[in-house]
C-alpha cells in the first residue's frame, strides 16, 4: 500500500507544471492589486481549488495509462487500494495549509496588516476544500470513468469561485462569518460537528469508491 500511496503523491506532485504555475501567478498578481489585506486568503482560496483539480489530473493520468487494470492484477485487495488513495489525498493536506500560512503572511510583509480571522479561514478551507473535491470525484471516477468525475466537479469549482467573487465586490466580509458563527453557537461545538460530519462523508465517499471499484466502469 505504501507503494500506491507513494505513486498517487508523484502523480499529484507532477502536476505542478508550467501551465498551473502560470495559472497561480496571474491570479495572485491580479488579487495582490485589486484586494488589499485580502490577497493572501483570496489566493489561498484559489491555491485550494487548483489543489483540488490537481487530484483529478492525477486521476486523469491514471486512466490513460490504464492503471486500473494492470492494478487489478496486483495481489493487493480493494480495501488497501481504496485506503492508499484516500490516504494519499489526507497526505497532501499539509501543502495547501502551507500555502494558506505563507500567502497571508506574505500579505501582512507587504500591506502591514495582520488579519487572524482571515488566516483562520485560509488554513480552515486549506484543509476542508481539497478533500472534499477528491472525496466527490473519486466516486464517479471508480464508477464512471474520469470525464464524468470532471464535469461533476465544476459545481464545487463555480461555488467557490462565486464566494471568491462575491467577497471582491463586498457582499460579504470576514467580520460577516463571525457574527453568524456566534449566532449559530458555540464554535467548538460546531467545529466538532463539522469534524464529523466530513468525516462521516469521507467514510461514504470511500465505501461509493469501493464499490465501483469492484463493480463499476472496467
Amino acid at each position: 500500500m505504501r507503494g500506491m500511496i507513494y505513486k498517487d503523491l508523484c502523480l499529484f506532485f507532477k502536476g505542478f507544471d508550467k501551465v498551473v504555475l502560470a495559472v497561480l501567478g496571474g491570479i495572485l498578481a491580479v488579487f495582490w492589486f485589486e484586494s488589499g489585506v485580502y490577497a493572501g486568503m483570496l489566493f489561498s482560496f484559489a491555491l485550494d481549488m487548483m489543489l483540488g483539480i490537481l487530484h483529478l489530473t492525477a486521476l486523469e493520468k491514471e486512466e490513460k495509462t490504464g492503471w486500473r487494470s494492470y492494478q487489478r492484477t496486483m495481489p493487493v485487495g480493494v480495501g488497501k487500494v481504496m485506503a492508499g488513495k484516500y490516504a494519499a489525498v489526507l497526505l497532501t493536506v499539509p501543502v495547501s495549509v502551507a500555502g494558506a500560512v505563507v500567502s497571508n503572511l506574505a500579505s501582512f510583509a507587504v500591506y502591514g496588516t495582520f488579519l487572524p480571522e482571515a488566516l483562520e479561514l485560509s488554513v480552515a478551507a486549506a484543509v476542508i476544500v481539497p478533500p472534499v473535491f477528491a472525496m466527490f470525484s473519486l466516486p464517479f471516477y471508480y464508477w464512471f470513468g474520469n470525464q464524468i468525475a470532471q464535469f461533476t466537479s465544476f459545481p464545487l469549482a463555480f461555488l467557490l469561485f462565486f464566494a471568491i467573487k462575491n467577497f471582491e465586490d463586498g457582499k460579504w466580509a470576514v467580520a460577516d462569518l463571525e457574527g453568524l458563527v456566534s449566532l449559530a453557537g458555540d464554535p467548538g461545538f460546531l467545529l466538532l460537528m463539522g469534524a464529523l460530519a466530513l468525516a462521516g462523508m469521507f467514510l461514504l465517499s470511500l465505501a461509493l469508491s469501493a464499490a465501483g471499484y469492484r463493480w463499476g466502469r472496467r
